[in-house]
């Protein structure tokens, strides 16, 4: 399913110009790299795993921890199973704080979230306007109002929630001119 979810190159972009992401970034599911492909774009030090079946290890987890990553950043758009594998344990490896893309309904606290949601405090979201078309290898597409959540970790943390709407994400900066 989470093949289905590819992003478009604007998504990463946006949590970029918006947040204040720095340091080792881990993305603990990105099956196509397609994640990975855009913060390394973008200069980050980027770690992937590919193998969804180590997410489900707590003692892989534990390992991952031991490395120190500053950032934890993941799409869980589309992944059900492994979501709260990634947020709970995510956020744990995380030295400074965890970024998740998601639908806009993320923060609805859901059964499987609620307990998340109320004990980590989400410190900015970045909404995209208009909405992201997230593409299949073929015609297959599907459009959602998505964003993205930031967790800090509570100590790098003040207090309140900043939004940011990413407007026109989706159009290419012009580019520089040459010398």
């Amino acid at each position: 399913m989470a093949e289905f979810y590819n992003l478009p190159a604007g998504v990463v972009h946006a949590l970029v110009k918006h947040s204040f992401i720095q340091g080792s970034i881990f993305v603990p599911h990105d099956p196509l790299n397609i994640l990975t492909d855009h913060l390394k774009s973008h200069n980050y030090s980027v770690t992937t795993n590919t193998d969804e079946e180590k997410l489900y290890d707590p003692i892989w987890w534990v390992g991952e921890k031991q490395k120190k990553y500053d950032w934890v950043i993941a799409s869980t758009i589309g992944s059900k199973d492994h979501n709260e594998y990634i947020l709970e344990y995510g956020l744990q490896i995380a030295q400074c704080g965890l970024a998740v893309l998601d639908r806009l309904s993320f923060i609805e606290p859901v059964t499987k979230r609620k307990s998340f949601l109320l004990k980590n405090k989400l410190s900015n979201m970045i909404v995209f306007s208009p909405r992201p078309k997230f593409r299949a290898i073929g015609s297959t597409r599907d459009s959602v109002t998505a964003c993205w959540f930031v967790f800090q970790k509570p100590e790098n943390w003040t207090d309140g929630t900043q939004i940011t709407y990413a407007l026109n994400w989706d159009i290419a900066d012009p580019l520089p001119p040459l010398p």
